[in-house]
């Protein structure tokens, strides 16, 4: 049996956008691709795992493809000297920096392995995730605060008209119904970086149906779309604009806004959507206060999480969605990005440290100063392989 190596925390990563350190070949000398798009985040990890050893924690980077137990993972990557390096051997950690979702059945299966004992903690808190991860779930909750949301949960075409009757109805009963245009918005119900995002038509439900049938794997909901090209403008350039405000430890730590390109209304980076770190006093204060009133309601004081807003033209703040994982990439070009990028790593490495501890006797403030303490080493159990259910391995291998 290969050697064990125990972690004080380890980083599991979807396996779709990084690659297993268990793979031998020559050409992944990175986590990520050096020709794919995500090549950057091979900085923002070496960061990241640089800047636990400075906080005396010892942490690896692994995927979801290499669970095989709660806790434990197959092979992990290393940072040292400025290189990544692979260890081809087990590794365990009792606290996991989880940076990835249950898209499919295999991984899903492989999550719920990976915190099969209660030994075994997640970064995000397991309620929080859920709820954020559906959009759905989010609306039910949050359905106050958020724009009217509707599944699609039978896609034909009878199925399509009864959920734009449904999404109908509920835009009538709107206090500001005012806000929502005749257009809807269709998107990903589980989806991230404004991918399977369409904006269509009224009255156009065999354009819905042909979507579904494109992306059969993929989950919708339908929403009114609203015009919020002039609801928040920064340097007086009306763009569509959305708002993200980052909590920890139950306040904001961060803000930035994403401004969408020329001719787009989605606002994320990944669809060339420019972010831009403004401080709390250039956000609207009505926008704060209904973000905090969200907060409150969440009552998830020692998590990190997100909340992304739009302004209507109106001048009315809605909730687009809450996040657990945000990116933790910088725009290589803005050194101010990359400035309060590195700000966030260190935030959620502090508070990586008051977990990794067995009792924290305090909490240290929200601040980038070392720890003075040594971090106490975990002891796990023996390492043993767990076998999934039959149907399952070969999806594993």
């Amino acid at each position: 049996m290969k050697k064990l190596t125990n972690l004080d925390v380890l980083i599991v990563y979807a396996e779709s956008l990084a690659k297993s350190a268990s793979d031998v070949s020559a050409k992944n000398l990175t986590p990520f691709s050096s020709k794919s798009k995500n090549s950057a985040y091979n900085d923002v990890y070496g960061y990241f795992l640089e800047t636990c050893a400075d906080f005396n924690l010892a942490a690896g980077f692994s995927t979801s493809s290499d669970i095989v137990g709660p806790g434990f993972c197959r092979s992990f990557w290393i940072y040292k000297d400025k290189k990544w390096l692979k260890v081809n051997s087990p590794c365990f950690s009792a606290l996991i920096f989880d940076k990835f979702s249950p898209t499919k059945t295999d991984i899903q299966f492989r999550r719920q392995l990976l915190f099969s004992s209660d030994k075994v903690k997640p970064f995000n808190d397991p309620s929080l995730f859920s709820l954020f991860f559906d959009k759905q779930k989010t609306y039910d909750k949050l359905s106050g605060y958020a724009i009217p949301t509707v599944s699609l949960e039978d896609p034909t075409l009878p199925g399509i008209n009864h959920a734009c009757e449904k999404l109908a109805k509920l835009i009538s009963q709107h206090p500001t119904s005012k806000d929502f245009t005749g257009d809807i918005v269709m998107k990903n119900k589980f989806g991230a970086g404004g991918r399977h995002v369409y904006k269509l038509k009224p009255k156009h439900p065999k354009k819905m149906l042909a979507i579904t049938r494109r992306h059969q794997n993929v989950s919708f909901i339908i929403q009114p779309f609203v015009r919020f090209d002039l609801g928040f403008s920064y340097h007086r350039c009306p763009a569509p604009t959305d708002i993200r405000l980052i909590y920890l430890r139950g306040k904001i730590v961060q803000s930035y806004i994403r401004v969408a390109k020329s001719g787009e209304f989605r606002c994320n980076e990944h669809q060339g959507g420019l972010l831009t770190y403004l401080s709390l006093k250039n956000i609207p204060a009505s926008l704060l206060a209904k973000s905090n009133l969200i907060a409150e309601v969440l009552d998830k004081k020692c998590s990190l999480f997100t909340l992304d807003f739009i302004i209507s033209n109106n001048g009315n703040s809605y909730l687009l969605e809450g996040n657990t994982g945000p990116g933790l990439d910088w725009n290589v070009s803005l050194k101010k990005n990359e400035i309060e990028a590195k700000k966030l790593i260190r935030l959620i490495i502090e508070e990586l440290v008051v977990r990794s501890k067995p009792e924290p006797i305090y909490r240290p403030k929200l601040s980038l100063s070392k720890p003075i303490f040594v971090i106490p080493k975990f002891e796990p159990a023996i390492f043993y392989p767990i076998i999934p259910p039959v149907g399952i391995q070969s999806s594993l291998r």
